[in-house]
């Protein structure tokens, strides 16, 4: 008995156990892959394909060797709480807070809002057309704030009105970083409530994300959630290698590609009146 337990040992559990650790230090210090899940990255991304993520970068991140940049497309978790972020494991049926995949648009230092479907970043609005030549972005604003008396009284969100005393703990982050409201807006607030488009200053550590489908309901993202930390953000999609081909109108065509920033967030690229946009926040 004692030799089919040392067989059991050496034959099976040992290798079983160190293929898992050389998987686990894979996946958690060189790469992994993600899997994408719905619509909200169209026409970037397609529900069914898989993009890669060096999991290298999320380590240096962490360790302040490097930042993510604007335009980079991240997997992150979002805030706990957040309206429809938890999946149901198959089988086992348990709830998870599943990854989302979503575009980094501003990082710390930096002012952002969106107004009428068109993103403001330090004053400047972004001509995103790797969107606008697929579609037409729904003109909603972000984010509305109401105030009475000189004071904030409402925040409005992609998901709802949202009275500041009753605040979820997901958009407590963002009622610090609102900025002052205009002056218009505080003079008309001793008459009565008074709403603006608000606008957003990045502190220290906090990522504003959106998905590329700006389509009504085609994205749950800052705009429903607010900015997240640098720690929600488990690494960058890099390269899509799933499928390998695809079919289209044009007939079967090679799907493997980078996932280079668009050229509105590269500041070697970027118009010259862009360029504020694009150069590094402050932090």
């Amino acid at each position: 008995m004692k030799a089919f337990w040392e067989y059991l040992f050496k034959e099976w559990f040992r290798q079983v156990g160190e293929a898992l650790l050389v998987a686990f230090l894979v996946t958690t210090f060189v790469f992994t892959t993600v899997g994408v899940v719905g619509q909200s990255m169209f026409p970037t991304l397609r529900n069914g394909e898989r993009v890669l993520v060096p999991k290298w970068e999320t380590w240096l991140v962490r360790f302040g060797l490097t930042e993510w940049r604007r335009g980079e497309i991240a997997i992150l978790k979002p805030p706990e709480g957040t309206p429809f972020s938890t999946a149901r494991f198959p089988v086992l049926g348990f709830s998870f807070r599943a990854f989302f995949i979503k575009r980094i648009v501003a990082v710390p230092g930096d002012e952002v809002y969106i107004e009428r479907g068109v993103v403001h970043v330090n004053g400047v609005p972004l001509q995103e057309t790797h969107i606008t030549q697929h579609l037409s972005p729904w003109p909603d604003s972000f984010p509305g704030v109401c105030y009475k008396d000189g004071r904030l009284t409402r925040i409005i969100t992609q998901q709802g009105d949202f009275p500041v005393d009753l605040l979820p703990a997901y958009l407590r982050p963002l009622k610090e970083m609102l900025l002052p409201p205009s002056k218009e807006v505080l003079e008309r607030s001793r008459l009565e409530e008074a709403c603006e488009v608000g606008r957003i200053k990045l502190k220290k550590g906090y990522y504003f994300v959106m998905g590329d489908n700006r389509t009504l309901g085609g994205s749950e993202d800052s705009r429903t959630f607010g900015p997240v930390p640098q720690e929600a953000i488990a690494g960058r999609a890099s390269f899509v290698w799933w499928p390998i081909f695809v079919r289209d109108e044009g007939g079967l065509r090679l799907n493997l590609r980078r996932l280079s920033p668009p050229g509105v967030y590269d500041p070697h690229s970027a118009p010259p009146s862009l360029q504020q946009v694009i150069s590094p926040g402050p932090q």
